[in-house]
This record gives C-alpha cells, structure tokens and sequence, in this order.
C-alpha cells in the first residue's frame, strides 16, 4: 500500500465520526411568477405578479440526530419578489418569513425565535394554512386571509407541539414582543399567546385554535387586546377533498387584502380603542380533474368596526376558481380568476369596491 493511500484511508477514518454526527442542512426555495388581469370598479391593470399560487422565497433548514429521540434543527427562511428581486418582509430582516431554532424530545418539540402563529398560515410551525381552504394563503384574493384576521410573523416567539397520539396534538405558543420595538416597559410591547389542538390521521384533518393579542398598537397607539377563535375541518376522499373553516375575531386591527377594499381599525385615540369585530366562514373543494387539481372556494366576511362613530357594517364575499397542473414532482402551471366584492355600509349609505382577477403562472420549488 502506498503512503498516499495509507493517508488518505487514515483520514477517512479519523472524519467519519464527525460525519455521521453532522448536521444535515438543505438549500430549499420556490419561484413563483405569473401574469394577472385585475379589474377594479372598471379599471383594468395588467402586470407581473410574483408568487401568486405560493410566495417565491429560498431558505436553508438543518437537523442533527442526537439519539435517544432527542434532535435539533432550524429554519431560515427569506421571502422574495421573483419578478424583481426585492425583499418581501423589508430590508428589516435578513431571513424575514421565519427564523428559529427548535429542540425535540420525548416532550414534543420546543421552538424559539421568530415563528408565524398558529393561525397564520405563514411557516412550518402553522397548521392552519393549508387546511384553512382549497386555495391556503395562496391566489390572489381566493386566499383565507381575504376574510381572515390575525396573519402574523412573531418576533421573539417560544412555541411547542406535543407528540402525536392516536392523530391528536396540542400546541402553545407565546410572544414576548410580536413587533420587535422592544418597548423599555415590557407590559407595553405587543405579546401574542395562541394554543389549540389538532386531528391528523387517515385523510382527516381538524383543528380548533384560539389567540389573544395583548396590547397591540399601531404607529404607538394603543387598542383593546384581540381575541381570535378558529375552527378547519377537511377530509381527502377518492378524487376530492372538501374544506370548511370557521374564524371570530374581536377587536382586529386589519381585514382583508387589496384589491378589494382593506377594512382597518379607526386611528386610535386613547389605550383602548375598539377594533373590528367579526366572523368569516371559508367553503370549497379540491377535484382531482384534468390531470391535475381543479379548486373551487367561496368565503365571506361579516362584521361590524366597533371603533367607527357609526360603528360602520363590513361585509367581503369572494368566489374563487383555479387549476393546477403538475409537469413535474417540483413545477406546476396555475390559472384562475377570482371575483369579490368588499361593502362599507354607514346607515343607508354604502361604499362598494368590485373586482375581478384573472390569472395564471408557474411555480417552481428546489
């Protein structure tokens, strides 16, 4: 055996315990980009959208076995504009969608850092998202968070998920500062404390979640806390798959997504300034059809701006129409349109904003 080779087989043996012992990490994204027809009240725009089935971003994700049922990992994750390159959350953050670290054991699996909460559809941690409607957080206005309330990225955020049994798992989570101002009285920052439980075996997904958002503000100024209570139900059939989902909200700050008109609290004035209280109801179906999948949803928003002198009527109704093809396990073609109409009723007198989006891309994910 030549010293070359009697060296390099030392070396090997001296790096393999380090190697079976590395964490492993993964480079991951999605690039999503399309064309959209949108038409407001009777204006007409045509542009590029980026991510309008899902949000184009690249991420790295790590884990490392440490025996016995004990593992670490993390998540970094950044969002981006595919048809730009812009950041999506802002220069603020260098990983803007999620960035934490996570412990597992026998106790479940322990997160810290920043985490989307349970009823966000936004991150690995959110059970939410996919099982809130056909169409997630995803096309356009046919998004759940159209008529839904309380889609936040948490700064500073602890969270757990217990072991699965028999399908069932709990979950908690807790903000210390959603906003990360890092207000020099901690009882001034904006904290968030949401928890629930969930079902997930043989094609039978439910959950029932609950949040409080403690002292949010807007600009500095201060509203009532905010209360929000969800319930998803799906279950995947031979060839379909129904979805319900049912949210009330109390005192948000926010609902709904342009184009259609977007309802926000009153500024606030005071400690205690009422925000919108309301329910949203998200109905539809994936259809294994064409070759691909075939999604039809209708949601709708029902609500009063508590906050308002005339505590002015909100309603959004929204139907919504798409296909998915698949030309590979990693890139699928879309299409749809979406039709919805957002109603501002103050006594007799009514603000009504109607549109329509037709569209269609591709996604790409790595």
């Amino acid at each position: 055996m030549t010293k070359a080779k009697l060296i390099t087989k030392m070396l090997g043996l001296m790096l393999l315990p380090t190697c079976l012992y590395a964490s492993e990490v993964e480079v991951y994204g999605v690039i999503d980009t399309g064309i959209a027809v949108s038409r407001v009240d009777g204006q007409t725009r045509v542009y590029q959208e980026t991510g309008f089935m899902r949000p184009s971003r690249f991420g790295f994700k790590g884990r490392e076995d440490l025996g016995n049922g004990r593992a670490v990992s993390f998540i970094l994750e950044q969002g981006f504009e595919s048809n730009n390159g812009a950041a999506s959350q802002g220069d603020k953050y260098a990983f803007g969608r999620e960035a934490n670290l996570n412990y597992e054991n026998d106790f479940g699996k322990f997160g810290l850092g920043r985490i989307g909460n349970f009823m966000s559809g936004m991150g690995s941690w959110d059970p939410w998202g996919p099982n809130s409607g056909p169409f997630a957080t995803g096309w356009g206005i046919a998004a759940s968070g159209s008529t839904m309330s309380d889609y936040l990225r948490m700064n500073n955020t602890f969270a757990w998920k217990s072991p699965k049994l028999n399908g069932w798992q709990l979950m908690a989570q807790y903000s210390l500062d959603v906003l990360g101002t890092e207000a020099a009285t901690f009882a001034d920052n904006t904290r968030y404390l949401s928890g629930g439980m969930a079902y997930m075996e043989k094609g039978l997904n439910f959950l029932v979640l609950a949040g409080w958002r403690m002292n949010p503000t807007v600009g500095g100024k201060g509203y009532e806390d905010g209360q929000t209570y969800g319930v998803a139900v799906n279950k995947q059939f031979s060839g379909f798959k129904p979805y319900f989902a049912f949210q009330y909200a109390k005192n948000s700050l926010s609902v709904g997504k342009k184009p259609l008109a977007v309802f926000k609290a009153v500024e606030a004035t005071g400690a205690n300034t009422k925000g919108i209280d309301g329910f949203a109801v998200v109905t539809g179906s994936d259809i294994s059809l064409f070759g691909g999948t075939f999604k039809l949803a209708v949601q709708y928003f029902h609500g009063r701006n508590k906050g308002a002198e005339n505590r002015d009527k909100l309603r959004r109704l929204i139907f919504s129409v798409g296909q998915e093809y698949l030309l590979s396990k990693r890139t699928a073609l879309y299409g749809g349109v979406n039709w919805g109409k957002s109603t501002k009723k103050v006594f007799n007198s009514e603000d009504n904003v109607c549109a329509m989006e037709f569209f269609s891309g591709i996604k790409h994910s790595f």
